[in-house]
């Protein structure tokens, strides 16, 4: 996959005004949502596709971090421009990881970010007793 510079700025003021005029409270919810739907068009894709989607998108440097049993932790280390924000922002990201790890194992997945300074842990919790759909 060929990296493309990517308009950070263009990317900010989507996330930043627009969507977060359009969806007021319903934000995180509205975009974690979003980020599933994503995830569907861009099918089940091994961790290094993963890691230059994100870069791809703009998204950030991602890393897996940890994984363990049903669960997958990963770090995001978002551009310099939009680190240090406030939980809601990162659920786009968090709503794609899960999607991808339930379409991996076919079962559902609930993922949950929480923003440091410096980066993001997006921690990825499979349910497999429930089937994926």
């Amino acid at each position: 996959m060929e990296t493309m510079s990517q308009p950070i700025f263009a990317i900010e003021l989507l996330r930043d005004y627009v969507l977060t005029d359009l969806l007021g409270e319903d934000y995180a919810q509205v975009i974690y949502w979003s980020g599933k739907r994503v995830a569907r068009k861009f099918p089940t894709m091994s961790d290094d596709e993963l890691t230059a989607f994100f870069a791809e998108a703009g998204w950030g440097e991602l890393t897996i971090k940890k994984e363990r049993g049903s669960k997958f932790t990963y770090e995001l280390i978002p551009p310099p421009a939009t680190q240090a924000k406030a939980t809601g922002y990162y659920q786009l990201e968090a709503g794609f990881l899960a999607e991808q790890i339930a379409g991996r194992f076919q079962c559902v997945a609930e993922g949950y970010a929480d923003p440091t300074r410096k980066a993001v842990q997006i921690t990825v919790q499979l349910d497999r007793k429930d089937d994926y759909e």
